[in-house]
């Protein structure tokens, strides 16, 4: 991609400017300071300076900087999900029924990938708050819980894309179909990071790839 057409959106269907609801308008005015700073750059002052009001406007808002970094991705991770859905789903509208349970696997899963700039911004912002999720206990209770509703979203997609199949769902099984989703959800996860890095950084060719080779003939 040409470095001019990288940008950090601030507008579309990951904000909620229409919300007065406080959380919702600090979540609005982090996403560009988690793009560009990451976890840390989201404080009192720096979300104080991009409403262009003083810290201590931003602190009536919440009781702690805990608080609102907790609102923060609480709001943020359910937007994501939400979007990841609605993508996923449009795009899986427009491609040809599956032929197999493989075929079914590596279209939800390549549905659920990136395939722009804004959204592997999204994406790259969601892996920022779950990775501070790890030493963060209060965030990573807000992280586990919108990897719940993660999982049950390609659960939900993979289950629409079998329904045609006479083995499902009775011939298949639930044990058969959680391992389903355990694998498309783990090669998902796995193949946004690479979609995301700073370096390096994996296409959409490559993945697509990575996904026919990782889903075909596996458990």
């Amino acid at each position: 991609m040409d470095p001019d057409e990288r940008y950090i959106p601030r507008s579309g269907p990951m904000f909620n400017a229409r919300s007065l609801a406080k959380a919702e308008m600090a979540t609005d005015l982090a996403i560009p300071l988690l793009a560009d700073g990451g976890w840390s750059a989201v404080t009192l002052r720096t979300v104080a300076a991009a409403a262009n009001v003083t810290p201590q406007a931003i602190a009536a808002w919440f009781p702690s900087v805990t608080a609102m970094r907790r609102a923060i991705a609480e709001r943020y991770g359910n937007r994501w999900v939400d979007e990841r859905r609605a993508v996923a789903s449009r795009r899986l509208v427009r491609t040809a029924r599956p032929a197999s349970v493989d075929s079914a696997r590596s279209q939800v899963a390549l549905a659920l990938l990136p395939g722009t700039w804004p959204e592997e911004v999204f994406d790259g912002i969601w892996l920022t708050v779950a990775e501070a999720g790890r030493w963060d206990e209060v965030t990573g209770l807000v992280v586990a819980a919108v990897q719940e509703r993660e999982r049950d979203v390609v659960a939900e997609l993979l289950e629409e894309q079998l329904c045609d199949f006479p083995s499902f769902p009775e011939g298949m099984g639930e044990q058969r179909f959680e391992q389903h989703v355990d694998l498309v959800l783990a090669l998902v996860r796995g193949l946004r990071v690479a979609r995301t890095a700073s370096h390096a950084r994996m296409d959409a060719d490559r993945a697509a790839v990575v996904l026919d080779g990782g889903l075909s003939g596996a458990t």
